[in-house]
């Protein structure tokens, strides 16, 4: 990637150019043939100068652009989380949603000029399809040292202000005039804040966070300490011991930068113990919870043995006949426990191909078919998974039969999730699988 001064030069030298390669992209100028589609979405994203540019640059005519800023339509709700609480949810209507989508896009783009490699969170790889840097990269910084320092901000999206945005476009990273900043910032926030269900609010906190990880970078190099962050979640790890000193000055680096750290979740762990770093363990290298391991051993054994029925009965706790709901469910379930297996340990790893071929090979289960099976799976996810994301709206859009508001509700699901593994990620690939299989048989 260039770097974000090249291409600032770029978007005022070649203003005219960009934004008549965007209007017709097979006519593309020779001064912009050495730019890829991430720098020219930045050269593009850097040039705007006035609403019209906007309007340009979302698809969409000035007098629907002021409705939205002014009267921006959310719906609140809140959702469980896994050690108990609750988590407020603010989602935008679909036309703000579609608009913030887009804009996601080019915010994302511009990211990979100023992603520190300690970032790893909300974060896409360069590369044709944008794939999402994964939670393996992030711990691999901290294997075989002799003390882990795992660290949460407390409420992250909800403590960036809608002021602080403002600053964001105002800033030398952006450039922009008070009337685009302003407007940027007006769709990107809600009620003085960043909304946590916004497609833009995971990118817009990695860039407020710039600031931090660079602080928290140099800190970390004074104090021969590695530090990687992945969304609110960041770890520290030394060979010698993070002392208390040491801890009080990662708080109040982290205080300065308007943020806070949640007391509870502030946890030091020794060489001598589990170490882990989201949810990876990392004390030789990284590597898969035993204790995960085990649970999905015994789930391939007992499917090996004993066949999905009586596996599937087992697992869920269930009596009588086993409706095939649940034979998918506990198939998909499987499938993705075993995939994270391979992303960590490495898809050439013994036990990862051992756990594969106790699946491929059972011969006590005739597997419907792929599509089939796959329905069953997102239908037993929507019916006991009620709350409102977008995982279960593209179920929702994908039984309705509209398969292109499907793969925008993915595209959401993909960028508000720390975590793709398990459960949802087996239902995100169904829901890929199932989306590209009926599209194809409506454009074929």
């Amino acid at each position: 990637m260039k770097t974000l001064s090249e291409l600032k030069i770029a978007s005022t030298k070649y203003r005219r150019q960009i934004w008549r390669y965007f209007a017709t992209p097979k006519r593309i100028s020779t001064f912009l043939e050495g730019y890829n589609k991430y720098e020219l979405s930045t050269i593009l994203l850097l040039s705007v100068q006035n609403p019209q540019d906007l309007c340009c640059l979302l698809g969409m005519p000035l007098h629907e652009l002021q409705e939205i800023i002014n009267n921006p339509g959310y719906s609140r709700y809140e959702i469980e989380k896994k050690k108990g609480g609750k988590r407020e949810i603010n989602a935008p209507d679909p036309l703000l949603k579609s608009v913030q989508r887009q804009l996601n896009y080019y915010l994302q783009a511009m990211y990979l000029c100023v992603r520190p490699d300690e970032v790893h969170g909300f974060v896409i790889n360069e590369g044709e399809r944008g794939e999402q840097c994964n939670i393996k990269e992030n711990a691999a910084n901290h294997t075989g040292k002799g003390y882990v320092l795992n660290v949460d901000l407390r409420d992250f999206f909800s403590n960036i202000s809608g002021r602080q945005v403002l600053h964001l476009f105002l800033s030398e990273l952006f450039n922009y005039n008070e009337e685009i900043a302003t407007a940027l910032a007006l769709l990107t926030t809600y009620q003085g804040k960043l909304p946590t269900g916004a497609p833009t609010s995971p990118v817009i906190s990695n860039l407020i966070c710039l600031d931090m990880d660079a602080h928290l970078k140099e800190f970390t190099k004074e104090n021969n300490l590695s530090y990687s962050r992945y969304a609110d979640d960041l770890s520290f790890s030394s060979n010698e011991l993070i002392n208390a000193v040491q801890i009080n000055q990662l708080r109040d680096v982290i205080n300065q930068c308007g943020f806070a750290i949640n007391e509870k979740k502030v946890r030091m762990t020794p060489a001598n113990r589990k170490q882990t770093v989201t949810g990876i363990v990392v004390n030789e290298k990284v590597n898969i919870d035993r204790k995960l391991l085990k649970n999905i051993r015994a789930m391939a054994f007992d499917l090996r043995k004993n066949g999905v029925e009586a596996a599937t009965r087992k697992h869920f706790d269930l009596k009588g006949i086993v409706d095939i709901k649940y034979k998918a469910m506990f198939m998909a379930r499987l499938e993705g426990y075993i995939n994270f297996v391979g992303q960590i340990r490495g898809r050439t790893d013994s036990v990862y191909l051992r756990l594969k071929n106790l699946t491929v090979t059972n011969n006590n289960y005739i597997v419907p078919s792929d599509v089939q099976i796959k329905e069953h799976q997102i239908d037993y996810y929507y019916k006991f998974n009620k709350n409102k994301d977008a995982l279960n709206l593209a179920i929702i859009a994908y039984k309705e039969g509209d398969y292109r508001q499907a793969r925008l509700n993915l595209d959401d699901f993909f960028y508000s999730n720390k975590y793709l593994s398990g459960e949802a990620e087996a239902v995100y690939n169904a829901l890929i699988y199932l989306v590209e299989y009926r599209a194809s048989k409506i454009t074929g």
